[in-house]
């Protein structure tokens, strides 16, 4: 007879061979491997797959991941001044005027290339700093403002001018221009009548100016009293050799109006001035 011996999941069937009778016979014991063994009766055979209307079950498939949302486009220009940036025009966005656009780009070529410039705005009447980095592909963006963005080409720079006025620098301590400024002006306070400035010392005077665009400028002034000067605007001339101003506002403990009344007092306009 065949009879399972209890053991692990993996035991072998053990097939016990009777030869003769019960006593002095000889017993023979065979080992079966598991696998050739009958399967047990109560194994459980894996179903089927389930079937619709006599097709098979449709094939699941999933899904790979989801594709990201393209990136919006980076602000820029949404119109332009005369031409695009790529035509030797100006690039700006929606909230640019063009004529701030164009006081931009005059305002840094004027500076020497500088990564920050001021200009002024003809439809806002204010100034306002614009920061300005180069793309690296011939061209020059500048942005600030209120939400401001220009773009326009880079071109090679030109010969220098033989006008001494022309290279202004306004990252530079001292300029050619300012120093121009600045002795008019001392010469103008100390020709001043006691009764408008009166000044013990002959103070010396400082100026810081300002780009507006169109090789003009805005000018400010010290004295080494305390007295201080606004409100003058340079214009250089094209061939950079003179400049013209409006006159400058000087207000501080040396001026003195209608007797002894402080308030201000303005040098007087020049033209040409070399």
């Amino acid at each position: 007879m065949n009879k399972p011996i209890a053991g692990t999941a993996t035991a072998a069937v053990i097939t016990v061979i009777a030869a003769g009778g019960c006593s002095g016979g000889t017993v023979t014991v065979r080992e079966v491997p598991a696998a050739a063994a009958a399967p047990a009766s109560h194994a459980a055979t894996p179903a089927p797959a389930k079937t619709v209307s006599g097709q098979p079950a449709p094939t699941v498939t999933q899904a790979g991941p989801a594709q990201a949302a393209p990136a919006a486009p980076a602000a820029g220009a949404s119109q332009y001044c005369g031409s695009p940036a790529d035509q030797g025009g100006i690039s700006v966005n929606s909230v640019t005027s063009c004529p701030f656009a164009e006081n931009v780009e005059s305002a840094w070529e004027s500076s020497s290339d500088a990564s920050s410039v001021t200009a002024s705005s003809p439809a806002t009447g204010l100034t306002y700093t614009m920061s300005c980095t180069a793309t690296g592909t011939g061209y020059e963006v500048c942005t600030g403002g209120n939400n401001a963005w220009v773009e326009f080409p880079v071109t090679s720079a030109p010969a220098p001018s033989s006008g001494q006025f022309d290279n202004l620098c306004t990252q530079c301590a001292v300029s050619t221009l300012s120093q121009s400024i600045a002795s008019e002006q001392q010469s103008a306070l100390e020709a001043a009548p006691s009764y408008d400035y009166d000044s013990p010392d002959n103070a010396s005077v400082n100026v810081a100016l300002t780009p507006l665009g169109d090789n003009t400028y805005s000018a400010t002034t010290t004295d080494s009293d305390g007295d201080t000067g606004s409100g003058d605007t340079i214009t250089v001339s094209p061939d950079g050799n003179s400049w013209s101003d409006t006159g400058m506002n000087w207000s501080g403990p040396d001026i003195y109006v209608d007797g002894g009344s402080t308030d201000y007092w303005t040098t007087t306009a020049v033209s040409n001035y070399s």
